[in-house]
């Protein structure tokens, strides 16, 4: 090390993890030292844990020590709290709010963990989560775990996969054998899964204030005992690469707390670190697409305001604490739940080995060995304030005749233990109740990650023209049972009363800004006049999947099947053709591609000629359609409002470069 002041002892024949120490109070130019940085990544990276002495003043610890005292004294006993994650016996993982004296740059952005998290995160990583674990006096040892799962389900990639995520762990108190500390394996974030910790290869850093240790969140670790009568608290602060979402560690809370008025305190050199957070404030402000955009009244968006104000990962962690509630009505026991999307619906997979769910029925033995997971399901929180549990009840259904009746490819529903195909939740912090359903997991992987050659990709696409096929052949079939709903995909459910796939189309409308009404509007009317030309029997209309593209279709083996149900609705059956097609069309063999879906298609059924010629207009009227439902998903989903303004920008380039190619 270039400065003699600074010690580095790597601890190599040791348990303890490697230490950096500072001089009390550094200067600046010491802590950016690129000598000091390298030393730090290259230890960091191989131990999974590095221990900094001095990093931060005594007097900014005891400061914030005091401050944290006063505000969260609530904390301090041994009782449930709504806001509080329980985290061992005594022992509670609080969000600390950002403001004085935590709102403060020399605690989230000290010169050497921000060149450090650039060296080890990348040059976009984020501040993800900022909070406190409280051991009481009398907390027991913690149990030995990570802070977070494997992000894939492959070990020997998993393994070699950099740091995605770094837990600065920051004493407000001196740390001693009698107040306990953390327990830590270095090395165990590179571990196997069946390699066993032994106690004698671990060790415990106690630190005086000032002082912090930085953890992989694959490491291995665990909160000894507090056995003195001080409560314990350590403040924690959790950098993220851009593109990491969490995923179970914030059920409770938020992993984030800050208002509008402390984030513009932040110096703009740091307001980087916050890019997640500036969400929250966007339901608060019009979006400056231009002057006449408003956003819902008072009365039209009260029973959404609450979850509304949350971020998008912050919806997704309550709905999953509803989705866990769903899932004791399907007999489903200590499930492992991962989101798969936050968007239109809220979808988690499920992995519950043990569940007592019988198996897939009328499915040969042929297929049943691959077509279902025997232990991976699918739970969908629908969207609220949309479609009726009718409605919901009639895709299942729909899903049921095809799975069971048809032995087609797809999702097959899975009753409640009440013999429902759907069932209706409500918990606290969720404003409404929602309405969940459980499929089993559809084996395959997704036709957009299959690496073909052109001659392969041809076959391919003949391949989904005859799936096609085959669906509308069942839909054509299809005995439809009383009560059976779902929307109308003609200009009504585009354009008119279900515009924007909602139930207040003259809403959406109002709220679309100029200049993309007018081009919307323009699609619209000629749709209106394409469909008044076309006739609704049963060879030109039915029940279509309403979203057929590469990205629901399944490729398993030697079976192709499609999922995602969602916005299964009666239209012309060049709905879907459109649908599959709108992805293709600036692609210089659009003309070879739909030649080769509608010679697969074919072979099973006849396609109406006549709706060919209005191809364009209806992949037109479904970019126009989107574009409406990004105007009203933005009125209550943050990841909507922050992307409208490009969403809009590239629905309208896609609608007027498809006027003038095709």
């Amino acid at each position: 090390m270039s400065n003699s002041s600074i010690q580095v002892d790597k601890n190599i024949n040791s348990n303890k993890p490697p230490e950096i120490s500072l001089p009390v109070n550094p200067p600046k130019s010491d802590l950016i030292n690129p000598t000091l940085i390298k030393t730090a990544q290259d230890l960091f990276a191989e131990n999974g844990v590095i221990l900094i002495k001095n990093l931060f003043s005594k007097e900014l610890i005891a400061k914030l020590n005091q401050s944290f005292s006063e505000q969260y004294s609530a904390y301090f006993t041994d009782k449930e709290h709504e806001d509080a994650l329980d985290v061992g016996v005594k022992r509670k993982m609080i969000t600390v709010k950002f403001q004085a004296p935590f709102n403060n740059p020399d605690l989230y952005a000290n010169p050497l963990l921000m060149y450090l998290m650039r060296a080890l995160l990348g040059q976009d990583f984020v501040l993800g989560s900022f909070g406190a674990v409280i051991a009481l006096p009398g907390a027991k040892q913690q149990h030995i775990h990570q802070d977070h799962p494997a992000l894939f389900e492959d070990e020997a990639l998993d393994l070699k996969l950099p740091s995605f995520a770094i837990t600065v762990v920051i004493p407000l108190i001196d740390l001693t054998p009698a107040t306990g500390s953390t327990q830590v394996w270095k090395g165990s974030h590179s571990l196997s899964p069946s390699e066993e910790l032994e106690e004698k290869n671990s060790s415990v850093p106690f630190v005086s204030t000032g002082s912090c240790y930085l953890m992989d969140y694959q490491l291995w670790h665990g909160g000894t005992p507090n056995s003195s009568n001080q409560v314990r608290p350590i403040l924690y602060i959790v950098y993220y690469r851009s593109w990491f979402q969490e995923t179970v560690n914030y059920e409770q809370q938020a992993p984030v707390y800050i208002t509008q008025p402390e984030y513009q305190k932040i110096p703009e050199t740091y307001k980087f670190l916050f890019v997640r957070i500036q969400e929250l404030f966007q339901f608060n402000q019009p979006t400056s697409l231009d002057k006449n955009y408003q956003l819902p009244s008072k009365e039209q968006s009260q029973d959404y305001t609450k979850i509304n104000r949350l971020t998008a990962y912050e919806q997704a962690y309550r709905l999953k604490k509803l989705a866990k509630q769903a899932l004791t009505e399907y007999r489903v026991e200590s499930p492992s739940l991962k989101l798969i999307s936050h968007g239109e619906n809220t979808v988690f997979a499920v992995d519950a080995p043990n569940a007592a769910i019988v198996q897939p029925k009328c499915i040969g033995k042929a297929h049943r060995r691959y077509r279902y997971s025997s232990s991976r399901f699918i739970l969908r929180i629908h969207r609220a304030n949309y479609l009726s549990i009718d409605a919901i009840e009639s895709e299942l259904r729909w899903l049921q005749f095809l799975s069971q009746e048809a032995q087609f490819p797809v999702p097959e529903p899975i009753p409640t233990l009440e013999g429902k195909l759907c069932t209706l939740i409500e918990i606290q912090g969720v404003p409404e109740p929602r309405v969940c359903s459980l499929t089993r997991w559809l084996n395959g992987s997704s036709l957009l990650d299959e690496q073909t050659s052109d001659e392969s990709q041809l076959l391919q696409i003949e391949s989904v023209g005859r799936l096609l096929g085959q669906l509308h052949y069942h839909a054509e079939h299809l005995p439809i049972p009383e009560h059976f709903t779902r929307p109308r995909w003609d200009w009504n459910g585009l354009f008119g009363d279900m515009a924007g796939y909602s139930n207040d189309g003259v809403r959406v409308w109002e709220l679309t800004p100029q200049p993309y009404r007018n081009l919307f509007e323009n699609v619209s009317k000629k749709f209106h006049k394409t469909v008044a030309l076309l006739k609704e029997d049963t060879r030109n209309f039915g029940l279509t999947h309403g979203d057929f593209w590469a990205g629901n279709i399944l490729i398993n083996q030697d079976e192709i099947g499609i999922i995602d149900f969602a916005d299964c609705g009666f239209g012309y059956w060049i709905y879907d053709i459109a649908r599959f097609l709108n992805d293709y069309i600036y692609e210089p063999n659009f003309s070879l591609y739909l030649d080769k879906l509608l010679h697969g298609y074919t072979q099973i059924r006849p396609f109406p000629e006549a709706q060919l010629s209005h191809l364009n207009t209806f992949i037109a009227a479904q970019y126009a359609a989107y574009g409406l439902w990004q105007v009203n998903r933005a009125q209550d989903h943050p990841s909507f409002r922050v992307t409208l303004k490009e969403e809009l920008q590239e629905t309208a380039e896609g609608i007027e470069l498809l006027m003038a190619v095709h």
